[in-house]
């Protein structure tokens, strides 16, 4: 008896060395395959036209907790490995020895074979029963799956570990923080599963030792790696380098404005950290950090890292590069290059989470529209906000603000950090921050975003509204 593990949430991912990438976004399919195979068959034969295999246990002295004996009359499911034999045969004899030999009906064999396995009719009413588990082993819920004819399983668990999770920015940036351990956002998982069916006995199978992550993100079908977050979680040392988790390919740092910045830390990254330098309109270096920013203490977290907690923002400062590091910084990859820029009049920033489950920050500035929204004897203010001159990645990064889903109605009658933004929980929190780093939940009103291909630069807006006054 048998149940077989053939995929788990991860992939294996080589850059300097193979290891296995364990991050998943929890808005993507996270899957486990599992193959059911009662018994093994050891050798295929042709009986004069008849199929006859030979299997690893005498299926006369089955207990009934086994499924009962299997007796001439009896129906199987055949699967070969050499996908010969798929399908469901009755038995014409089968021997009690050790190793019974088995023979189906006339006209059954096809061609050559060697193993495979075979499922039992007779265990009716089969199922395989997974519980889900967090880090700290309290089991999270439990679900029933029950395999197609072959005996495969697909199990899904995204569905429940969405909801044990929370796009919510829970830092307090008013008081400040270097490092913060975004302990809502992601759920450390693993499951432990039964075979179970009429009068089973089956002991549950525990696999703590494969553990995996959820977090709260999304990644286009067709990217890499699939929902796997592999090329965010290597933390090795050459091509490809690993990433940080923003779709800004050179993000904007607002000055006198928060700003912090996410990324996986894995198990491998015991001696690394970021290394900051800031430099000048020049290109001159004018402030550094060479201790850098280690994680040893914060191995398998998502964290988010305060920029000018780290190392306060020199006032002549134009850019700060965030390099990966271990703890030889002389040998420094290429960075992430940050513009730091000074905020117009009128400004007001915005903080979400983007879909790969890390921050993000716009600042719009300039000129906003505002008006008041009245319903149900509520009464609700709404910003139109404007940002022009975008990038084409600048424009698909600030898009991400815009969900699907309608507007709650009525709105929001008391601020909370856990702010529902559409009927549909999507869950992309939304913050609007002052320069103290103060946070006020804003719902976005959905928009549909669209642009021309031939601009160089690209404008968009978009309404917030803010809880309501009462």
């Amino acid at each position: 008896m048998s149940l077989t593990v053939t995929q788990r949430p991860s992939i294996q991912y080589t850059a300097t060395n193979v290891y296995t990438a364990r991050w998943n976004a929890v808005k993507n399919p996270i899957v486990y395959r599992m193959t059911r195979k009662d018994f093994n068959i050891t050798a295929v034969a042709d009986s004069g036209g008849a199929l006859r295999i030979t299997v690893n246990t005498n299926l006369t002295t089955l207990t009934a907790a086994q499924g009962s004996p299997v007796l001439v009359g009896a129906t199987m499911w055949v699967v070969s490995d050499n996908g010969t034999y798929n399908r469901l045969y009755t038995v014409v004899s089968v021997t009690n020895v050790a190793n019974s030999v088995v023979t189906f009906g006339a006209g059954t064999y096809v061609s050559a074979a060697t193993t495979g396995f075979i499922n039992l009719s007779q265990r009716t009413g089969y199922y395989v029963s997974l519980g889900l588990y967090n880090a700290a082993d309290v089991l999270l819920h439990t679900l029933r799956y029950s395999p197609d004819r072959q005996g495969l399983l697909l199990m899904d668990v995204s569905g429940i570990l969405i909801n044990l999770i929370s796009p919510d920015n829970v830092a307090d940036y008013v008081a400040g923080f270097t490092i913060n351990n975004e302990t809502t956002a992601y759920l450390r998982f693993y499951i432990r599963h039964t075979e179970v069916w009429k009068l089973s006995a089956e002991s549950e199978v525990n696999d703590t030792s494969n553990r995996f992550y959820a977090v709260f993100g999304a990644k286009q079908i067709g990217e890499l790696y699939g929902g796997n977050l592999a090329e965010f979680t290597g933390l090795e040392f050459a091509s490809p380098r690993n990433k940080f988790l923003t779709r800004f390919s050179r993000p904007k740092i607002w000055r006198g404005y928060p700003f912090s910045i996410s990324l996986i830390v894995d198990t491998i990254a015991t001696d690394t950290g970021v290394y900051l330098q800031y430099y000048d309109a020049a290109n001159s270096v004018v402030s550094e950090n060479l201790a850098t920013i280690v994680f040893a203490n914060n191995n398998d977290r998502l964290i988010r890292i305060n920029i000018n907690s780290v190392l306060a923002i020199p006032s002549d400062a134009v850019r700060v590069a965030l390099h990966f590091v271990n703890t030889d910084p002389t040998n420094i990859p290429a960075p992430l290059d940050c513009d730091i820029v000074d905020a117009c009049p009128n400004p007001i920033l915005l903080w979400w989470r983007n879909s790969l489950g890390g921050d993000a920050f716009w600042l719009f500035d300039y000129n906003q529209q505002y008006s008041y929204r009245y319903n149900n004897g509520r009464k609700a203010k709404r910003y139109v906000l404007f940002a022009q001159n975008l990038t084409d990645n600048e424009y698909d990064s600030i898009s991400e603000l815009s969900t699907l889903g309608e507007v709650y109605e009525p709105s929001i009658t008391e601020l909370t950090t856990a702010i529902n933004k559409s009927q549909e929980r999507v869950g992309a929190q939304v913050y609007m921050m002052d320069a103290t780093g103060k946070k006020i939940g804003v719902i976005v009103i959905p928009t549909e975003f669209s642009t021309m291909t031939k601009l160089s630069r690209n404008k968009l807006q978009i309404v917030i509204e803010l809880p309501e006054i009462y």
